[in-house]
């Protein structure tokens, strides 16, 4: 994307804002019409006319390649219109005397007929002074133009006034300089302006607005781009066409050049031609007689070191001999040994030729230079003309083409430039006139019309292009048509979204005809509704709201931050409403209030919730004995864990016959009903009221001892291993002993009372690599088991209470093991893998004197 892009768009844009302007007002002026019958519409009538009398100002800055010689002349016949009806409204309308509006007025009549844009920038410069002059008056004189503008438009008006004065000062500097930034600048005065009349008009949807008018530039960007892109493509493609054209033109005279360039090296040193030299002009002149007519050349000199003519062939002998040719590139260029191509019309013969030089080498050195020429052939000329194509020299003379080009001088050229070319008679003896194209850029050109063209030019030897002009009106016209299809498109775009805004007023007139009914409804109700704006500012309040929140003053128009504060409730359900001081537990809830997509506010609804958290308490306390009725099941969960052990033992006893052995049973049973009045503490744990008792505890020893008991009669081996100076912990002996045994109680019956399983006991200390660890002294208790494992989709239910993978199971074992090491802020994590094991790793808390 180019500048030429991007001051298109602005223009575009701007003529889109303008439009967007004179729609928004001819809705006002038709809607307020109708229900307001006293409106002025003078006054909406002079505003829609100015602003649609801008449209067409940018409309002509938009076309105005396509206006050429009129865009002068419209332009400042509108701008002159425009002053006239600010001059007449400020005069007629608002009662404002400024007289120096008459000024630009006779500025831009003088533009119409002079053409000269400083008239123009003068009298757009005055008229945008005007709209200053007019924040003025508003702003510091008693006689104010708001006094005497219709309500609908009354408020806000200033602020666009501002912005459009700023408008027209930087479009009169786009006008005198065609600078971008003043264009992008001008483009952006007029989006504030039309910004600010929207958010007065349609402050209800302005965010609407501005979503719909971001979509909208995006999509005409993106519209203009591929357009400009598609009529740049078609001319590249019709430029590549022409150059092949052209090529072809000038394959027959390439071919010609580089065959005879070719022959003349090989005569230049052949031993007939210096032969001939050596016998003298005679001789020399019979030999070239005999080339020209054997090559079908014009005609084949030689000329001596100096650049004079020593022989020639026939037809042209004696205009040529003993006439100088140094003057010519050809020869110095040959002179020094090279081939050299030249083409120029002839001062002695005054035909338009090819020259081909070489020079002639004798014993080592130039002797002179040998020259063919031949005739650009008629064919070659009659293709061109076919083609509308001409012959052109680098500096932008024209050799062979149509006879308005023929001897015209194209490009603007230095007097160095065109001194060279008289001092060498690239055109004989003709002088070059200037031409009825005046270039305006590289290769572009504009005629008398201002129309535009383009040169396409294919080279055929050095200096010298066979060449051709491309109209580049007709991609103008290519343009404009684009313009006009998206122009349409705009106005209907711009026209539905307006319609759609102005639905918004009649919406308005059904709420307030609807008030005063659904008024009665919300007074009867017993939760205090609230109605705020979309400024937060309140609209209505029920009588119950009034009684919430205790209100002895009118409400109305203040906003709600004044009237009451929110605070959080413990329980999220609720909020603390806080109103002169007093707090009251409120259910508080905003809902947007949306009709046909249009946000009007929100509505607030209020209930007093004291009642509704006293019915919530009472509620909990038959959750807490719930609770416990749960607990009395994990007890008895615990306590047939423990009589399987005891029933164990007991059938052991029977076998038993000596008494020695008797009494170790009986002390194993006795050892058992130790653990169950172990259980029976731990309700202790489970009561709000009561403190665990804590101590400082060796893992290692609870660990053996749980282990010993546990997988005592099973056919379950297991190892403790326990770091060296292992760290100890304070925590209550009970609860660690109910860890292991739950663990390893579930561990033994997942294994159907055969494998293995290995405790590991190690110091630890997280520096914050744990997660949902506090950093600290740890000992990390790792128990593996060589069991059937965990299937992975029931790896995070584990701990979760009633959760159980056995038949019989009740699913708190795991629950309990959680809930005491959460208590003694550590942490639990299993791995498992079907097939393989489950491994359990405990994070403990040190004890601090460690």
């Amino acid at each position: 994307m180019n500048t030429q892009f991007f001051d298109d768009l602005s223009n575009f844009l701007r003529l889109s804002f303008l439009l967007f302007h004179s729609i928004v007002f001819y809705y006002v002026l038709s809607w307020r019409s109708k229900i307001e019958l006293q409106t002025d519409k003078r006054v909406i009538t002079y505003f829609f006319a100015v602003i649609f009398l801008n449209f067409t100002l940018n409309l002509l800055i938009l076309f105005r390649e396509y206006l050429s010689n009129f865009y002068p002349f419209l332009v400042g016949l509108n701008t002159v219109v425009i002053g006239t009806i600010l001059f007449y409204g400020y005069r007629r309308i608002l009662n404002f005397n400024f007289y120096y509006l008459l000024l630009p007025i006779i500025l831009l009549l003088f533009f119409i007929f002079q053409k000269n844009e400083a008239f123009a920038f003068s009298g757009l410069f005055f008229t945008g002074i005007s709209y200053f002059h007019l924040w003025y008056k508003e702003e510091f004189s008693k006689s104010k133009p708001s006094d005497v503008v219709p309500s609908i438009i009354r408020k806000g008006t200033i602020l666009p006034f501002v912005f459009f004065g700023i408008y027209y000062i930087f479009l009169s500097l786009y006008l005198i300089t065609q600078l971008l930034v003043f264009n992008v600048c001008a483009t952006i005065s007029v989006f504030l302006s039309l910004c600010f009349r929207v958010i007065f008009l349609y402050e209800e949807k302005y965010k609407t607005f501005f979503l719909y008018i971001s979509v909208f530039i995006f999509v005409v960007s993106i519209l203009l781009y591929f357009s400009a892109k598609f009529i740049e493509d078609t001319k590249n493609m019709d430029v590549y066409h022409k150059k092949l054209t052209l090529e072809r033109l000038s394959l027959e005279v390439k071919n010609k050049i580089d065959a005879l360039s070719n022959f003349i090296k090989v005569v230049a040193s052949s031993e007939d031609l210096k032969m001939a030299m050596r016998k003298g002009p005679e001789q020399l002149n019979k030999y070239l007689s005999y080339l020209n007519q054997s090559l079908d050349t014009a005609l084949i000199w030689f000329t001596d070191k100096d650049g004079i003519i020593r022989a020639c062939s026939s037809e042209y002998r004696e205009r040529m001999i003993s006439k100088d040719v140094s003057f010519r590139r050809y020869f110095k260029e040959s002179i020094q040994g090279k081939l050299s191509i030249f083409i120029a019309r002839g001062v002695y013969t005054g035909r338009d030729d090819i020259r081909i030089s070489y020079p002639v080498y004798d014993k080592g050195s130039i002797k002179g230079v040998l020259v063919f020429q031949f005739y650009i052939s008629e064919d070659f000329k009659k293709q061109i003309n076919m083609e509308n194509a001409f012959l052109m020299h680098s500096s932008g003379g024209v050799l062979i083409g149509k006879p308005e080009l023929t001897n015209r001088l194209l490009f603007s050229v230095s007097q160095k430039e065109l001194g060279r070319v008289y001092e060498e008679k690239i055109f004989g003896n003709d002088k070059l006139l200037s031409s009825e194209y005046k270039q305006i850029d590289d290769n572009i050109f504009e005629d008398f019309k201002a129309q535009k063209w383009q040169i396409v030019k294919h080279e055929i030897v050095k200096d010298w292009f066979v060449a051709s002009f491309l109209n580049l009106s007709i991609y103008e016209g290519y343009k404009n048509i684009s313009y006009i299809a998206l122009i349409i498109l705009v106005f209907i775009s711009h026209s539905f979204a307006i319609r759609n805004f102005e639905r918004i007023r009649s919406i308005f007139l059904r709420l307030a005809e609807e008030a005063e009914e659904k008024r009665i409804v919300f007074d009867a109700m017993d939760t205090g509704i609230i109605y705020a704006d979309t400024k937060d500012k309140i609209k209505y309040v029920n009588k119950e709201a009034k009684r919430i929140l205790d209100a002895s003053e009118e409400l109305i128009g203040k906003q709600v931050t004044e009237v009451f504060s929110l605070k959080e409730h413990e329980n999220p359900e609720f909020k603390i409403l806080s109103v002169k001081g007093k707090e009251t537990p409120v259910v508080y809830e905003e809902i947007p209030i949306y009709i046909k997509g249009v946000n009007f506010g929100n509505l607030i609804p209020i209930k007093d919730a004291t009642e509704i958290i006293q019915r919530q308490e009472v509620s909990k306390r038959l959750e807490r004995l719930d609770v416990i009725t749960k607990i009395s099941a994990g007890i008895v969960h615990d306590f047939s864990n423990y009589l399987m052990v005891l029933t164990g033992n007991l059938s052991i006893l029977k076998e038993i016959e000596t008494s020695e052995d008797k009494k170790k049973s009986i002390e194993k049973m006795l050892e058992a009903t130790k653990m169950m009045n172990m259980i029976i503490e731990q309700l202790k744990d489970l009561s709000p009221d009561l403190i665990s008792k804590r101590e400082k505890i060796n893992i290692e020893d609870i660990a053996k001892t749980s282990a010993a008991f546990v997988l005592n009669g099973t056919k379950i081996s297991f190892t403790v291993e326990a770091e060296p100076s292992l760290f100890s912990v304070y925590a209550d002996t009970a609860q660690l002993y109910r860890v292991f045994q739950n663990i390893l109680m579930n561990a033994r019956q997942a294994m159907q009372d055969t494998g293995t399983i290995k405790i590991s006991l190690q110091n630890l200390t997280n520096h914050g690599e744990i997660k949902n660890l506090k950093k600290g002294n740890y000992v990390c208790i790792t128990i593996t088991d060589s069991g059937p494992g965990i299937p992975e989709e029931y790896i995070d239910k584990i701990f979760d209470p009633f959760f159980t993978m056995k038949r019989e199971g009740k699913g708190l074992g795991l629950s309990i093991v959680k809930n005491i090491i959460e208590k003694m802020e550590g942490k639990i994590e299993v791995e498992s893998k079907v097939g393989i094991g489950t491994t359990f790793r405990i994070y403990i808390p040190a004890s601090e004197d460690i």
